[in-house]
């Protein structure tokens, strides 16, 4: 007897969906596929996984006392396959680092010219990913360090805290209190706030919703897309939104018929990273992203 992996992720898929057809679309292969795939596996287990009928597909209890060995396996598949490629990037002195669309523009601009001013013989390599997937490319393997705000506690990697950055208000001019005059949150009742889906990252969407009321705003919700700058920044230019956003960020999406304006009063969210011990380009790399952090403390002290 010789299980494949295509064999399990097709006992899987099916178990999932126990539909043909829909088990095919989610691995994108072909029906008779599957057909082959399950019934080989069958046939090399000598026994029924599925109950196959006019009135649909479900699991024997056979099916249903292996599946979870079945995801299991999977599961260690691909986190072996995830380490392998952390392991070739270590041997070649590769670090790659996974950030969300307001990390980008900002800390690691900073990050690579250091980088490149120290000279280490590493080759750093940035991933940007949207908001709430920082933690997932780190636990994937897909990146072997991750910066954000509010990551979640990761699966395989370690989680500390970088610092935090302050959220400003990015509105219309046309909304915004004239110059000196701080801005009131609770006077933007009918302007509703824009923000990325919920499920993208909970507890930074739950935490801006929070520093909202704290300020004596309920905010309305206006569900766009992932970014400000994204498709529905229109809402924005012609003062039917307003958003928050860190302050660099912020500085960096205005102009025009938009400001960025300071929370009153002010308001900060937590700038976490995440990595996989034991690699010692990566230790490189982290060990800029603190002085990169401490500087940024020093100078933030310093103006205040």
């Amino acid at each position: 007897m010789k299980v494949t992996l295509a064999q399990l992720q097709v006992f899987v898929a099916l178990s999932d969906t126990l539909h043909f057809t829909r088990a095919a679309e989610a691995l994108s292969v072909s029906q008779p596929t599957i057909s082959k795939e399950i019934k080989a596996l069958e046939r090399g287990l000598g026994i029924q996984l599925l109950n196959r009928s006019s009135g649909g597909t479900t699991l024997t209890p056979a099916g249903r006392s292996l599946q979870g060995h079945a995801r299991a396996v999977i599961t260690q598949v691909t986190e072996f396959e995830a380490s392998a490629e952390v392991v070739k990037r270590h041997a070649r002195r590769e670090v790659r680092i996974a950030a969300s669309p307001s990390i980008v523009n900002r800390l690691l601009p900073e990050t690579l010219r250091k980088f490149d001013d120290r000279d280490l013989g590493i080759t750093l390599v940035a991933i940007e990913v949207e908001t709430g997937e920082v933690v997932a490319a780190v636990d994937s393997g897909r990146a072997d360090i991750g910066v954000g705000h509010h990551l979640t506690r990761p699966r395989r990697a370690t989680k500390r805290r970088l610092g935090e950055d302050e959220l400003q208000v990015v509105i219309s001019r046309s909304l915004a209190p004239k110059a000196g005059t701080p801005l009131d949150l609770g006077g933007l009742t009918q302007v509703p706030l824009l923000m990325w889906p919920r499920e993208r990252s909970p507890a930074y969407h739950d935490a801006i919703i929070e520093i909202c009321r704290a300020r004596g705003l309920d905010p309305l919700l206006l569900t766009g897309t992932t970014r400000i700058s994204g498709s529905w920044s229109f809402f924005l230019d012609d003062a039917r939104a307003f958003a928050l956003a860190p302050r660099d960020f912020a500085a960096q999406e205005t102009g025009g018929h938009l400001t960025a304006l300071s929370l009153n009063p002010p308001g900060f969210v937590p700038l976490d990273v995440v990595w996989i011990p034991g690699n010692p380009a990566a230790d490189e790399v982290l060990a800029i992203l603190w002085d990169i952090t401490d500087d940024r403390r020093a100078d933030h002290a310093a103006a205040t």
